[in-house]
């Protein structure tokens, strides 16, 4: 009776531990199909740019192992690390927002193959083709202020672009584009079988939900105007064009340009400009004050004769150079003589006494 007794609870404990496995086994499954990059931020889907990086500073310093040591804090700092990665890089924030993790696993392991082909067909054809993988870009003028690209400033754009949203029904295979996936039932252990959706060729694991273009949704977009760009310069925003569910987007690619001033003109990095002076001031001289594009007075005079078509450089007052803002270029007066409509008699006779 003993020996069964005993016989009885080493079963009992096997079983149980069995079960423990098991349910171990199920939730690792489960916290795999849920594992969302947003929640483990605790952002929403619709997190902005600054919304993420605010999250992950915030997160870094609470769970950073020199500040928590506990292990729980531990594997959660890997998970928000994961996440920021992905989340923090504009690329790879597009491809898991439409496609998923299955989505970024293909992007890495496609890129190289794609671009090998797209290296043979160059070289047989004379040059690249379009990667069908993409969709189209999108150009746009962007009308900027010549002050904006003296002083560089921020612009808030509101661009209309076809956008996917997320419905849940079943979506084509990620691995193999069988449609539709099928419900299977998978053994996980002895005596538990669980269903998932896989593709009937080649049994990848497919997610449900699928992605339906919304047309019309406005994106605001955070447009940097660097002090000095140069005019025509392209801003590139990648993969924000429109969205389809059959391929990445291309690129959003602003193109910049400058509103006309009232008095400067860029070429280059220098400004130009023309100045009227009466016919005393290019005679005797004159002290003249010019507003800057940074709202600076800049002096302008003569003590001495000013001839026609006469041009004054005043140097480092003209653009900043791009990427070099310490450094510009100069700005370039030309005067203009005003002459007047009439004299009188007496007045000719008193200029050629002066200037006989």
């Amino acid at each position: 009776g003993r020996a069964e007794c005993l016989f009885f609870f080493e079963c009992s404990s096997i079983m149980r531990t069995n079960v423990l496995l098991v349910l171990v086994i199920i939730i690792s499954l489960f916290r795999n199909a849920l594992s969302d990059l947003y929640a483990d931020m605790g952002l929403k889907e619709d997190a902005t740019d600054s919304e993420i990086k605010k999250a992950f500073r915030v997160l870094s310093r609470k769970l950073h192992p020199d500040h928590n040591p506990s292990a729980d804090a531990r594997d959660e700092y890997a998970k928000v690390q994961k996440a920021y990665g992905i989340l923090g890089d504009r690329k790879k924030k597009k491809v898991y927002d439409m496609m998923g993790e299955d989505g970024l696993k293909e992007l890495d392991s496609g890129r190289n193959q794609r671009h090998q082909h797209m290296d043979i067909f160059g070289g047989l054809f004379g040059g690249g083709g379009q990667d069908q993988t993409r969709g189209q870009d999108v150009h746009l003028s962007l009308k900027v202020s010549l002050a904006d690209m003296y002083n560089g400033n921020d612009h808030t754009l509101n661009f209309k672009k076809s956008k996917l949203r997320s419905k849940q029904v079943v979506k084509d295979c990620m691995s193999c584009k069988a449609k539709p996936p099928q419900l299977k039932k998978v053994q996980i252990a002895p005596g538990f079988v669980v269903q998932q959706q896989v593709a009937p060729s080649c049994d990848h694991v497919c997610n449900a939900g699928t992605k339906q273009v919304v047309k019309g949704h406005s994106q605001l977009l955070e447009v940097m105007i660097e002090q000095g760009i140069p005019e025509g310069h392209e801003i590139k925003f990648e993969m924000e064009a429109d969205e389809y569910p059959d391929r990445l987007p291309g690129d959003l690619i602003f193109k910049v340009k400058s509103a006309p001033h009232p008095y400067f003109k860029r070429v280059k990095n220098d400004l130009h400009m023309k100045m009227k002076i009466s016919l005393l001031e290019a005679l005797v001289g004159f002290h003249k004050v010019i507003d800057h594009l940074d709202g600076r007075k800049v002096d302008v005079e003569r003590d001495t004769v000013t001839p026609p078509g006469y041009q004054m450089i005043l140097k480092e007052e003209g653009m900043p150079k791009h990427n070099v803002p310490s450094e510009h270029g100069n700005l370039i007066i030309k005067f203009e003589i005003v002459f007047p409509e009439r004299i009188s008699p007496q007045q000719a006779a008193q200029v050629r006494s002066l200037l006989a």
